[in-house]
């Protein structure tokens, strides 16, 4: 009876946490998250990072800073009008993918603000709307063909040698780009 989780992961806590780190280099001190939908374990994962992430930059974590999202650019846009309305906006928007960013990144265009001038951005999966849009998006690279490599093989180990497989961490890439700058005062 074997308990054991083969595959491979990525340590999406550690790469939200460096996402925070990068802004608040930046100055940024209110930065918001609009989480993914309640059911898949990356918005979890996300959330605990961008948590950890303020923590390890000496940010108090607050509540009224979390909108929901549904991983959708109609959600990023919705969340990012929710977080605009606030009395004390904040500077910078962590999205927990790249489809909520770009929505929220419409969406503080829509007011006349500027990315990254009043608002920085940042959104999670490197996928090809980061490039697409303007400014090209802050985010963070899974590598996808390589863990699918990587979990070929952990599987065919598992079937040879059922103790010899595992989870494997691949690292991840923090790409910064045009959407996130300096905080506005600074």
């Amino acid at each position: 009876e074997h308990n054991r989780h083969v595959g491979v992961v990525v340590d999406e806590v550690g790469a939200v946490s460096a996402l925070m780190a990068h802004l608040a280099a930046l100055g940024h001190t209110r930065i918001a998250h609009i989480k993914g939908h309640a059911s898949p374990g990356a918005s979890q994962w996300r959330l605990t990072g961008y948590r950890a992430g303020l923590r390890r930059a000496g940010l108090r974590y607050d509540a009224a800073l979390v909108v929901e999202g549904e991983f959708s650019y109609e959600s990023g846009y919705a969340g990012a009008n929710a977080l605009l309305d606030l009395p004390d906006r904040p500077t910078a928007i962590f999205a927990a993918n790249d489809d909520m960013a770009a929505g929220a990144i419409c969406a503080i265009c829509e007011r006349g603000l500027s990315v990254p001038g009043d608002v920085s951005v940042c959104g999670f999966d490197d996928t090809p709307i980061s490039r697409q849009i303007y400014p090209a998006l802050t985010t963070s690279r899974q590598p996808a063909r390589e863990m699918g490599r990587l979990a070929g093989a952990e599987l065919l180990k598992a079937i040879r040698s059922p103790d010899s497989a595992g989870l494997v961490e691949v690292p991840y890439a923090l790409l910064v780009r045009r959407s996130t700058g300096p905080a506005s005062g600074c």
